[in-house]
């Protein structure tokens, strides 16, 4: 496992160990965990607050992921408490990045268990329908929109 501080200076980190987590060094206590799923995918978790203080290191980490998890990402969006432009931001760049795995035809980035902050910003901007296989207040039901063709 490895533990980087947000918030000091952008910095790559590789998702191909079994665990990794990133943590803020504030009271916000920001956390990215990317876990491999055994399928070539990986889960990540996202949890407390995250900003345009750390969205630089956000994507490092989910480009990062992006490049050794050539089935994709699933983000868990469950125990994020705020979320702001610049994250969704990440996650729709992040989202359009990662396009679709050609073998399965499905798309490579989905998100899960939408918290109701980041459902809120979904709806304010109008960018849930980016977001439709993701579950939680106000998301498409999982497996809606997965699959593409």
């Amino acid at each position: 496992m490895a533990a980087i501080r947000l918030g000091q200076g952008s910095r790559e980190m590789s998702p191909a160990q079994d665990s990794a987590v990133t943590t803020r060094g504030d009271d916000a206590g920001s956390t990215v965990r990317v876990e491999a799923d055994g399928t070539g995918g990986a889960l990540v978790v996202l949890a407390g607050e995250v900003d345009q203080d750390c969205a630089s290191e956000l994507w490092d980490v989910l480009a990062s992921a992006l490049r050794a998890y050539p089935r994709g990402l699933v983000v868990d969006l469950a125990e994020v408490t705020f979320c702001d432009c610049a994250c969704l931001n990440v996650l729709l760049r992040a989202r359009l990045e990662a396009g679709v795995d050609p073998s399965r035809r499905a798309a490579r980035f989905r998100v899960v268990n939408i918290s109701p902050r980041v459902a809120r910003l979904l709806e304010l901007t109008g960018t849930g329908h980016y977001f439709r296989n993701g579950s939680g207040p106000g998301a498409h039901p999982a497996g809606d929109g997965e699959a593409l063709g």
